[in-house]
Formats: structure tokens, C-alpha cells, sequence
């Protein structure tokens, strides 16, 4: 039998690191903001930078790390949402919609009659839209409320394509409405609406059984008609729908991507109660315990972040490039939260923008593993030749 010279071996294990390094670089950290209290909310605007609910904090963060706003807030800030100029939009528990600008701070503020728990904004800032529990869409042009549409029942999430909205509430009643205020359509849906989420082609609804028992995932265009369904036995948690496909997770033990139409693209265990997921261009980052998890397209883990602290929530810009793993410390005599920035295909050296220590990226420990494993082996076999 022939032999392979073990002067060869180096040369082969060069070429499999190689093949395997990128996957170990992406993403790298860029910089790491800390502050006190609890991440409620997190979301990405266009450019990259990103809006915060911390605790009782209105924050924006660059992202190349500034901070480009910290002004406080009535009550926790439940809901956040940030335009392409830099409007946040706030929903607290406090029943406040609060609107701040960098150098501004606070810009305009209306009171609900409850908690408010979602909010979006146009790219342009031209429209935001809030959802309560006093059961009111509130639609602004700017920052000034131009009508308000009572759904009958709790608002647990609201969303802006264009000029229209779409909301779901307690009762699984779905609304669309246009900017006027005149309504598209409505229907009912069996179930709590959770989350909805919508695109110029067709609206995504997140339906939670009443006792927890299924979840479904329904997709209908925008004249109220019935595009797909997709059943799931257990309850999921989240929903995140990039215009082109849907990632949902939650406690059924697997982070799933489905596409446009409602066929599965993937399927990835995630064992741990996952509680936000957030997706664009295929690529998925989802949270649950202690443990992020960053999934490519095809279904591959590419990275899985073990911060030693309970994630609270996770995003990742609408080009894919920018994520944000968000996580805290909570006891009875502290309560502090750290935000983790990484840029995709590398960023610039590692920076901590509060003095707090900045956390190594250890890449997927399975693929780490593996690699280890490769390099054991191939010793072995260096020195099995060496004595032959």
C-alpha cells in the first residue's frame, strides 16, 4: 500500500485551516458599550446605527461605537424603533410614545392610556406608529399623533411598510390601515397575535394559542386574503420577517427559517427557551439563556457567543453586516447591561466605550473542536510515519 510522505501533512493541515478560518473570524467584535439596567429593545436603522431601550434610558450608538444619545425616559423603555436620521422612538411601560434626537434629546412625547409595546418608524422618519394596551394604533407624521384607531383589545405589535400599517391584538384581531387612518382590511385569527411584521408584497403574523400549546405563522397579502399557513406544536417566542423570509424561535427547541412561500429552509437545534430571534439576507442570530447563536444561510452555526450572562436581545442590521448580542447582570444589589457590537467579514480592533472589559469571540466551540480533534489526528499520523 502506498504511503503519503509526512513531509505532506503540514502542507494538508495549512490547506484545512485555511478553508476554515473565515468561518472562525466572522463576526468580529468591534465594540462593546456598558450602562446600567436592562436592554429591553434594540434595533438597527439603515446606516448601521442603533437604537436602544436601556432600562430608563433612551440610547443611540453609532456604529462605529459613539454614543450619540442618553436621555432619560417615563419608565422602561418597552419599544424602540430608529430612523434612517436618527429619530427614536420610544414606547415605555409608563404609558409614554416619546420621540429623542441626537443633540436634542427629547424631541415630543404623547400618553397612552397604557403600556405601549411596540413601536415602528418609516426609514425617513416621516411616519412612526405605536401599539397599547389601551388597545390603540397611534400614527404620527413626525413626531405630531395624527389619528388614533381602537382595535378592541391589547396591541402587542404594530409595524410600517410605506405608508401603511398592519397591528394584531389579544383577541387575534389583525388590522391594516392606510395613512389617513381609512382601513384596508381586518380579520380574525384564532388565537393571541404576537408579533406581526410586514413587507410591500405581504404581512407575517406570529399566533400563540391561548395556552401555549401551538404557535402558527401566517402570512396573507394585503387584501386580507390567505397566502399560507405553518402549524407548530409549542410555543414560539419570536418572529423576525426580513421581506423575503421568516425566522421564528422560541420553546421547540429549534430556530427554523422558512421562506417567502412558508417552506422550511432550515431547521437548527437551539435547546435552550429561545426568546428573540432577528434575520435579514438569510442570515439568523437568535437568543435564549446565556447563549446567542449566529446561523448562515445554509443552516450552519457560524458563530455561538457564551457571554456568561443572561442575553436579553439580539439584532442584526437589514444588509446583514452589523449584530448586536445585548446581555446583563441582575441581582438585588446591582443591575448593569452590556451591549456586544460585531461587524461582519472583520471590523476594526476590539474598543470598550465605558471602560468595561472587552469579551473574546471563541468562535463556534464545535467547529473549535473539531479542529482540535483534526490537529491530535494528524499528529498521530506524523509520528507513526516518522518511526516508519
Amino acid at each position: 500500500m502506498r504511503r503519503y510522505h509526512w513531509r505532506a501533512i503540514p502542507f494538508i493541515l495549512f490547506i484545512i485551516l485555511s478553508a476554515v478560518e473565515p468561518v472562525l473570524a466572522e463576526p468580529a467584535w468591534s465594540w462593546h458599550y456598558h450602562d446600567d439596567c436592562i436592554v429591553f429593545s434594540a434595533a438597527f436603522n439603515d446606516n448601521g446605527d442603533l437604537g436602544l431601550g436601556f432600562g430608563y434610558y433612551a440610547i443611540i450608538l453609532g456604529r462605529d461605537g459613539e454614543r450619540l444619545l442618553r436621555a432619560p425616559v417615563r419608565g422602561f423603555a418597552y419599544s424602540s424603533a430608529l430612523s434612517d436620521n436618527d429619530t427614536l422612538i420610544i414606547g415605555t411601560d409608563g404609558h409614554w410614545i416619546q420621540f429623542f434626537a441626537p443633540e436634542k434629546g427629547l424631541v415630543n412625547e404623547y400618553r397612552a392610556d397604557d403600556v405601549v409595546w411596540s413601536v415602528d418608524i418609516s426609514p425617513d422618519g416621516k411616519y412612526a406608529v405605536a401599539g397599547s394596551g389601551d388597545g390603540n394604533v397611534y400614527f404620527f407624521r413626525g413626531t405630531e399623533l395624527a389619528w388614533k384607531h381602537n382595535t378592541g383589545a391589547f396591541v402587542w405589535s404594530v409595524d410600517l411598510s410605506g405608508d401603511q400599517v398592519v397591528a394584531g391584538n389579544d383577541n387575534g384581531d389583525l388590522v391594516a390601515l392606510r395613512a389617513d387612518g381609512s382601513e384596508i382590511f381586518s380579520a380574525h385569527l384564532n388565537g393571541t397575535i404576537k408579533k406581526v411584521s410586514a413587507s410591500p408584497e405581504r404581512i407575517v403574523v406570529l399566533v400563540l394559542a391561548p395556552d401555549g400549546s401551538w404557535s402558527e405563522v401566517v402570512s396573507l397579502n394585503w387584501r386580507g386574503e390567505l397566502l399560507w399557513t405553518k402549524h407548530f406544536n409549542g410555543k414560539l417566542m419570536d418572529m423576525s420577517f426580513d421581506g423575503s423570509s421568516v425566522a421564528v424561535a422560541g420553546a421547540v427547541n429549534s430556530v427554523i427559517l422558512l421562506d417567502g412561500d412558508g417552506n422550511e429552509v432550515y431547521s437548527v437545534p437551539f435547546l435552550l427557551e429561545a426568546f428573540d430571534v432577528d434575520t435579514a439576507r438569510g442570515y439568523t442570530i437568535v437568543a435564549g439563556g446565556d447563549d446567542a447563536f449566529f446561523i448562515g444561510p445554509d443552516g450552519n452555526v457560524l458563530w455561538d457567543y457564551y457571554p456568561n450572562e443572561t442575553v436579553e436581545r439580539v439584532a442584526i442590521s437589514k444588509d446583514a453586516r452589523y449584530l448586536a448580542v445585548t446581555h446583563r447582570v441582575h441581582g438585588k444589589d446591582i443591575c448593569e447591561g452590556t451591549v456586544d457590537f460585531a461587524v461582519l467579514g472583520g471590523g476594526s480592533p476590539t474598543e470598550t466605550t465605558t471602560g468595561a472589559e472587552g469579551k473574546s469571540d471563541l468562535g463556534n466551540p464545535l467547529v473549535a473542536g473539531g479542529i482540535l480533534a483534526l490537529v491530535a489526528a494528524l499528529a498521530v499520523l506524523m509520528w507513526r510515519e516518522m518511526r516508519e
